[in-house]
C-alpha cells in the first residue's frame, strides 16, 4: 500500500493498523492482510443479513476489506467462542495458501486487537449476529493480553 493510499484511511483505521504493526513487529501491508483475514473469517460466521449490517457500520476501507473475496456460495460457520474463530482464521489462511498466521497465539492476538478495535467503531455488545458467549469472551479479554 502506498503512502498516498495509507493517508486516505480514517484515524480509526490507521490506529488499528498501527497497533497491530507495533504489537507484532510487522509492516503496514502485513498488518492490513492480517486484519482482512480476520474480518473475512468473521464475515463467514454471520448470516448474509448480519454480515451486511456489520459491513455497513464499518469505515470505508474496512468495508472494502470485509467484502473482498466474498463468495456467493460461502457457507456460514457457527462460532460460539474465540478459539473457534482462531481455528477458522487459520483454516482459511491455509486453504487460501497465504500463510500469514504463524501460530494460534499470533492469530488470537490479531483477532483480539481487531475485534477490540471494532468495539470502538460498532456496538458489538448489542450485535446479535455474534453469539452471547462470544461477545462475553471478547468483552472479558483485555487488549493487553493480545500483546
Amino acid at each position: 500500500m502506498t503512502q498516498t493510499n495509507y493517508s486516505t484511511l480514517d484515524q480509526d483505521e490507521i490506529a488499528l493498523i498501527n497497533q497491530i504493526k507495533k504489537e507484532l513487529f510487522i509492516n503496514t501491508t502485513e498488518a492490513i492482510q492480517l486484519v482482512a483475514s480476520v474480518l473475512q473469517a468473521l464475515r463467514q460466521t454471520l448470516t448474509l443479513s448480519n454480515a451486511t449490517t456489520l459491513m455497513n457500520e464499518l469505515p470505508d476501507f474496512l468495508k472494502l476489506v470485509f467484502a473482498s473475496n466474498w463468495k456467493q456460495a460461502e457457507s456460514q460457520v457457527q462460532v460460539q467462542h474465540l478459539d473457534e474463530l482462531v481455528s477458522l482464521v487459520m483454516e482459511r489462511d491455509k486453504r487460501n495458501r497465504k500463510f500469514l498466521f504463524k501460530s494460534e497465539v499470533q492469530t488470537l492476538s490479531v483477532i483480539i486487537l481487531t475485534l477490540k478495535h471494532l468495539y470502538k467503531l460498532i456496538d458489538l455488545d448489542n450485535f446479535d449476529g455474534l453469539s452471547r458467549a462470544f461477545r462475553q469472551e471478547l468483552r472479558d479479554v483485555p487488549v493487553e493480553s493480545a500483546a
